[in-house]
């Protein structure tokens, strides 16, 4: 098996997922005993989260540290794990010095969705998420309608996946977005476009795909780690 490269604690409460999903899918591929090779990168993300708000033009750089950083461990493949910080890393990807694949987020939802037919999706996420273009750019250039909810559902969004970064899970937050999904209904799929989210929807239920980014990227990692 080849070593899984993940650079997380970005949060850390979604970090853990990635870490669960990667050896789930490498035990129901090898069988018992099995568990899955990588190297984890976990940073201290207030020095970059903090710059969220008003210093954004520094954290390409910040960035692009921690993943030179952790391509100095060798691992044979690369996964950012969050969502926001793609928009950091296509300002830099072409600087690094790639030689291993790298999953990248919003390439591996959009063509998920090609294969899969869906023209009309919600996306849900960060504030940031759902009101930049990052992710939603590519998705409308491959012919997607991308639906995203009014501006207080997004604040009241945000409110929720800042209470998951920080470890916090309450009962009332599958409620909230079980009522999210019933609003926004019609669309073919919803994204859960930022990995905390993943955290508070186990009891949800919709009749729209519900596509977890984690599972495209930890997918993608572990179909590249063993080769068929």
């Amino acid at each position: 098996m080849k070593r899984i490269g993940l650079l997380g604690g970005t949060s850390w409460p979604s970090t853990i997922l990635y870490y669960k999903r990667l050896n789930e899918l490498v035990l129901e591929k090898l069988g018992p005993f099995h568990s899955c090779p990588m190297i984890l990168h976990s940073i201290d993300y207030h020095h970059i989260k903090s710059r969220y708000q008003d210093n954004w033009p520094e954290i390409p750089a910040l960035l692009k540290v921690e993943v030179e950083k952790l391509l100095s461990f060798g691992p044979d493949c690369l996964i950012l794990c969050n969502n926001t910080l793609h928009k950091a890393l296509d300002l830099i990807e072409n600087d690094l010095d790639l030689q291993v694949p790298l999953f990248h987020i919003v390439r591996l939802t959009r063509d998920y969705l090609l294969q899969t037919g869906k023209q009309k999706v919600l996306l849900l996420g960060t504030r940031f998420t759902m009101e930049d273009d990052y992710f939603k750019k590519p998705l409308e250039e491959a012919g997607m309608a991308v639906v995203t909810p009014d501006r207080k559902d997004r604040d009241d969004i945000q409110e929720v996946q800042t209470q998951l970064s920080k470890g916090m899970m309450k009962p009332e937050f599958e409620h909230f977005f079980q009522q999210i999904l019933d609003k926004y209904a019609g669309s073919d799929a919803v994204i859960l476009a930022c990995t905390e989210l993943p955290l508070a929807f186990d009891n949800v239920r919709t009749e729209m795909e519900v596509i977890s980014t984690i599972e495209l990227q930890c997918a993608e990692a572990v179909r590249f780690s063993i080769p068929s």
